[in-house]
């Protein structure tokens, strides 16, 4: 079996290969994986698994469990889907894990119902309720979907799409307390650890470990902690860096008080937030004022 394989973080590269792997010709021949990884992998399913040449598919069913070196794909069934190509070999172009689906890798854990891998585009989309992607330093959530887009190290999360920080322990809290970003739309950009790092001569051998960089918001973000919400039309979040920013019709609330503009900065890490103006729309400040008690009898005061 001639399997095609792209670069791309530990998480969707063990899912696409160990999913791969969950058929007959995993026991019966090297598969050839690629350069980018030799380790072995395990299959296991309470059912067994299934080859159909007439439908051109492998499946795993009940409690389908697929393992390459420390990443695992969990389902109550996995399928690849494969074709016939020159030279007598076949070939996989589709992986679908079904039923209470997780992928788990030292960096990540993803959650939901469905995931499709499109092994030609390298493109996995994950579907169904309970949507989440656990990372080192945030959860992401979405109504809609996730999904991966291995050559650009790009994930997307779909429909009330939200990210908060994981609690680490140990760790002492930001000034700026809990916080929480949510959009129509999250767009996660991963950077892998070591490719970061440098030896005293030359970069470090990359690790496999991947964190998110940067999250890019569209569509009714707001950006909230305690006592404050920043409402805007675009966002970008540094989530590493505590740092968001927003753009369009740009409105930060702190109880009754409210500061309108067309640009701002939120820092949970300082607890200070910044709006500035454009040239075609000034900052506007509504400032309340500390009301008097009402119905104050006559000469009360005096």
């Amino acid at each position: 079996m001639k399997i095609r394989q792209w670069a791309m973080p530990a998480l969707i590269a063990g899912a696409a290969l160990a999913l791969a792997a969950a058929g007959p010709a995993w026991a019966a021949q090297s598969l050839g994986l690629g350069s980018k990884s030799d380790k072995p992998i395990q299959v296991y399913a309470d059912e067994g698994i299934e080859w159909n040449q007439n439908t051109k598919q492998y499946i795993a069913r009940v409690n389908a469990k697929a393992i390459q070196g420390d990443t695992t794909v969990y389902g109550d069934t996995l399928v690849a889907y494969y074709e016939e190509i020159a030279g007598g070999n076949t070939e996989v172009y589709r992986i679908d894990a079904i039923g209470n689906v997780r992928i788990v890798s030292p960096s990540e854990t993803a959650y939901g119902e469905k995931a499709v891998y499109d092994v030609r585009k390298g493109v996995l989309v994950m579907t169904g309720a309970g949507l989440r992607l656990v990372t080192q330093t945030d959860i992401v959530t979405a109504r809609d979907s996730l999904e991966y887009y291995e050559e650009r190290s790009l994930a997307v999360a779909r429909g009330n799409a939200v990210a908060r920080p994981v609690a680490a322990k140990g760790k002492a809290k930001s000034s700026g307390g809990e916080r929480t970003v949510r959009a129509d739309v999250l767009t996660a950009y991963f950077v892998d650890e070591a490719a970061k790092k440098k030896s005293t001569k030359k970069k470090a051998q990359t690790s496999g470990r991947s964190t998110i960089e940067r999250m890019d918001a569209y569509g009714n973000v707001s950006v909230t902690r305690p006592g404050e919400v920043a409402l805007g039309s675009r966002g970008v979040y540094f989530p590493q860096r505590e740092l968001a920013h927003l753009w369009g019709r740009v409105r930060i609330t702190r109880q009754d008080n409210q500061l309108n503009g067309e640009y701002a900065e939120v820092n949970f890490k300082s607890g200070i937030s910044r709006i500035l103006a454009s040239p075609s729309a000034p900052v506007r400040a509504l400032i309340e004022q500390d009301k008097k008690p009402e119905n104050v009898p006559a000469g009360a005061g005096r």
